[in-house]
Formats: structure tokens, C-alpha cells, sequence
């Protein structure tokens, strides 16, 4: 993988992905889209997407959720389906490349955002820095899937946002 700045100096991102990647993004993004329209309210990965927005109210949360919570997940259903049509690609592909713009940009790191917060409740991490032994041997496929996604959201906010980095 590889996260550069757009040809001609253009604001957005440039992303060259091996096929596999892309898969992989494509695969991520269904999964994330599933956690979204099929997930119950005990799910505790839609708990870390929707907080609570007020702890010691739960009427008020109830309130600001009936108001707010259809156009979030519309919102972050959007983000997946922008990650998923741009890698949509033929198993034999070699590379994907992908330039987005600034919004689009921003539009992906909704979305790895909300597959990392999935993947850490899967996981188990409550703190990234403070990874306990256990947590590595808990499911390979998805720490490494937590942070693979990790690497990429912060490539891009490097190359989004150079200075604050």
C-alpha cells in the first residue's frame, strides 16, 4: 500500500492498493455495513459508534438517539459504500489506484474510524496503547485487520493534514 498526495499537487489523497487490499477494504466495508443495518442494540460495537450522549440521562439519550441516530448511520452506510465502489476491482488486477479528493478523503477515514472501533470491540481493545498479553492471541485475523486500518488512517491524515503531524 502506498498513500501519497494527488498527481499535480491537487488537495485529496492518492492510494495505490495490491488487488488483495482492495478486497480487503471491499470485504471490511461489507462487514462494517452489516454491523450497521443488522446489529441489536446489545451489540457492543454500535454502543462505541453511538455513545451515549448523555451518561446520566438516559431519557435525554433516548431523545437526542430517536433525532440523530437514522441520518449517523446513513451517514457512516455512505462512508462504507464510497470505500467499497472505489475498491470494487477483478481478482487478477495487480494494483488498484484510487485518488480522492478532499472530501472523499475525509469521507474514508469516517469509515476507518468506524471499522477500527468495530474491530476493537471484536478484539477487546478498550486502550491501544495498552495492549495486554492476551490480546494478541484473542483473533489474529482481526488485530491485524485493527491495525492494518490503523496504518492507513494515519497515512492519510498525514498526507491530509502534513503539518499537524
Amino acid at each position: 500500500m502506498i498513500v501519497a498526495g494527488r498527481e499535480g499537487g491537487a488537495d485529496g489523497v492518492r492510494l495505490v492498493l495490491e488487488t488483495e487490499e482492495a478486497m480487503l477494504l471491499s470485504e471490511l466495508a461489507d462487514q462494517v455495513d452489516s454491523v450497521l443495518l443488522l446489529g441489536g442494540d446489545d451489540d457492543p460495537a454500535l454502543g462505541r459508534l453511538f455513545p451515549a450522549a448523555y451518561a446520566e440521562d438516559a431519557s435525554a439519550t433516548d431523545d437526542f438517539a430517536r433525532y440523530t441516530r437514522d441520518s449517523l448511520v446513513d451517514g457512516k452506510r455512505q462512508a462504507a459504500q464510497a470505500v467499497r465502489d472505489a475498491t470494487a476491482t477483478e481478482r487478477d488486477a495487480g494494483v488498484v489506484e484510487i485518488e480522492l479528493d478532499q472530501s472523499q478523503a475525509w469521507g474514508w477515514l469516517t469509515f476507518l474510524t468506524d471499522l477500527r472501533l468495530i474491530l476493537a470491540e471484536r478484539v477487546g481493545v478498550t486502550d491501544p496503547d495498552e495492549a495486554g498479553p492476551d490480546d494478541d492471541q484473542r483473533d489474529d485475523y482481526l488485530r491485524a485487520a485493527y491495525e492494518w486500518a490503523g496504518i492507513v488512517q494515519g497515512s492519510m491524515l498525514e498526507v491530509l493534514d502534513p503539518i499537524g503531524h
